[in-house]
């Protein structure tokens, strides 16, 4: 039976095992923005799982699965690879092979592959991902679309733009299937213009950016700063298409 959740999942087991003071204190943290601090409490916390469960657990996984995430936010990847590796090859040992949580973590190391510039290491964790969601998960899952975002973006830096088109126009098929003008559908039209912007189809970016405004604003308020952001983009383009005229 496919599961019609994804990312609520790994939310769930993490708030599951949130009975800690350390869990409930990095969380805090987290909130704050302080993530230096939410990685001081998760180190504690794992060396309690470690001592408590020994390696081989969800508890475990879970704890570096977080640290994976709290190091990312803080733009160590090397460290954060260290952590989602580990998260991995624990998840591989103690759960089933189509278990979403090994198919997060090839997302999460995907990601951290991609802000390193290994894209090929990126895809191939993204294809992985893309290959397990496709078998566990409802059609048009909004996890998919994560997945394909992420393609995207690996071939947009490699400048295989035919490539990122279609992998964030695939994101934005299941992003529009919700019927919902979501966060996500901003960032995907946004993505979207600017592959059409490198192609030089500056008409075709102003549209998308186009509806990337109206969803920010009617989000976010007409004041807010990524609205802001959208609408120099659009200047900026309509200056370029002005020199090429």
């Amino acid at each position: 039976m496919k599961k019609v959740l994804f990312l609520f999942i790994f939310v769930s087991m993490t708030l599951l095992s949130a009975y800690s003071t350390n869990y409930k204190l990095a969380r805090k943290s987290k909130e704050a923005g302080n993530y230096e601090n939410a990685i001081k409490y998760t180190l504690e916390q794992l060396v309690e799982d470690l001592n408590t469960y020994g390696e081989n657990a969800k508890e475990t996984s879970i704890s570096f699965n977080q640290l994976g995430y709290y190091y990312e936010k803080l733009g160590k990847y090397d460290e954060a690879l260290i952590y989602d590796l580990k998260a991995l090859k624990v998840q591989k040992k103690i759960l089933s092979k189509s278990d979403p949580l090994i198919a997060i973590s090839h997302n999460n190391i995907g990601s951290i592959y991609l802000k390193q510039g290994r894209y090929d290491d990126a895809l191939e964790n993204y294809k992985k991902s893309l290959q397990m969601q496709k078998k566990i998960l409802i059609k048009n899952n909004p996890s998919m679309a994560i997945t394909y975002n992420g393609f995207g973006s690996v071939y947009r830096k490699q400048k295989r733009y035919g490539k990122a088109l279609e992998s964030y126009k695939s994101a934005l098929k299941i992003e529009e299937s919700s019927g919902e003008n979501n966060s996500s559908l901003v960032i995907t039209h946004n993505n979207i213009s600017l592959i059409y912007y490198k192609q030089k189809r500056y008409q075709d970016a102003l549209d998308e950016l186009d509806k990337s405004l109206k969803i920010a604003e009617k989000r976010s308020g007409v004041k807010h700063s990524s609205v802001k952001g959208i609408k120099r983009n659009i200047n900026h383009i309509k200056k370029e298409m002005n020199r090429n005229k």
